[in-house]
């Protein structure tokens, strides 16, 4: 099937195609494995997928589809295998892992006489986020970087370890320490969302790690090109939600990362209603010049025997101006 651009994107494509200079072709990697590692690869079968990842503390998730396992495989996942890992893009360096969590429930059946299959439901960090419990007393002269230590420390015995920048973003935070002992019990997300809340973060797990991103701000690293010869599918449109676009999946776009869209490129909503205060004011996000935007929402989409192959984005602009990276958004999710 040919898209707006003339090209095609042929299913369960297991060879390179040439597009624009550019090779393109498919590849996935799906893995259910024990709390050990030691699992079984699934990428020969047919697998569709969806992912919803956000900045949101809630786990991300994935529904997953395998089809015509054996019934002594199938039976083995939910039980002895409860963890999930996708990997998913092109071949060479747009391929990366867009999934890893644990597996919540799975349910077994037919689409057709010849056709079962096996659907997957996981979520990302799903086991730290429910059962990790804190009981900590904290001395006076706390920092903010020992609690979050301490925070991450827990969390990361239910197999959620710390982002690589997380120890960037703590260091930008004023040394102020406590003047008195704090005590920690409950649940550890709680005391997360409280701390991320007063040290102007948000945080999630993104692919089994805890992350943080500043409320207005974003993560470091390169932005990912998004336009007509790197994968845009479409053209982006902003509304009250963010700025929207599709393209073909690609695992570099990450939840707080930077994207780039030429502004041109861009579908607006001006409202000219004559008559009421409102007149000629812009009702949808805002866009800068410098095409540069924040990662809100990425939705991974996939079938290895189908047209499917796509990464749905929404996302807020920013100023990479500013002198602040914890202060560049030109609008605040929260």
């Amino acid at each position: 099937m040919a898209n707006q651009y003339g090209f095609q994107v042929p299913a369960n494509q297991q060879y390179p195609v040439t597009i624009g200079g550019k090779l393109f072709g498919r590849k996935l990697q799906f893995r259910v494995t024990d709390d050990g590692g030691v699992g079984l690869d699934l990428s020969a079968f047919r697998v569709t997928f969806k992912t919803f990842q956000n900045d949101a503390e809630t786990p991300n998730t994935l529904v997953a589809t395998i089809y015509n396992l054996k019934d002594d495989t199938s039976n083995r996942i939910g039980g002895e295998f409860t963890n999930v890992s996708l990997s998913a893009g092109y071949e060479g360096d747009s391929y990366g892992q867009i999934f890893m969590g644990n597996i919540k429930w799975v349910e077994r059946g037919k689409e057709k006489n010849t056709d079962r299959y096996l659907r997957i439901w996981a979520g990302d960090g799903e086991q730290a986020y429910n059962w990790t419990v804190c009981n900590r007393s904290l001395a006076a002269g706390t920092t903010a970087k020992d609690v979050m230590d301490y925070l991450t420390g827990e969390m990361a015995k239910k197999s959620v370890t710390k982002a690589s920048d997380v120890d960037h973003f703590v260091g930008l935070i004023p040394p102020v320490a406590l003047s008195r002992g704090k005590v920690l019990m409950g649940m550890a997300r709680d005391h997360l969302t409280d701390w991320s809340t007063r040290n102007g973060f948000r945080w999630s797990t993104q692919n089994g790690q805890l992350t943080l991103i500043p409320i207005g701000g974003y993560r470091p690293g390169e932005a990912v090109v998004l336009s007509s010869t790197t994968g845009l599918i479409g053209m982006p449109r902003a509304d009250q939600g963010g700025v929207q676009a599709r393209c073909l999946l690609n695992p570099k776009i990450r939840i707080g990362g930077l994207i780039q869209l030429a502004r041109d490129d861009i579908n607006t909503l001006t409202t000219n209603q004559t008559g009421l205060k409102y007149n000629d004011v812009q009702i949808s996000a805002a866009t800068t010049w410098a095409g540069t935007y924040r990662v809100l929402v990425a939705e991974h989409e996939g079938d290895t025997r189908g047209q499917p192959w796509y990464t749905d984005i929404t996302a807020l602009a920013v100023d990479l101006s500013a002198p602040n990276p914890m202060k560049s958004a030109y609008g605040f999710h929260l």
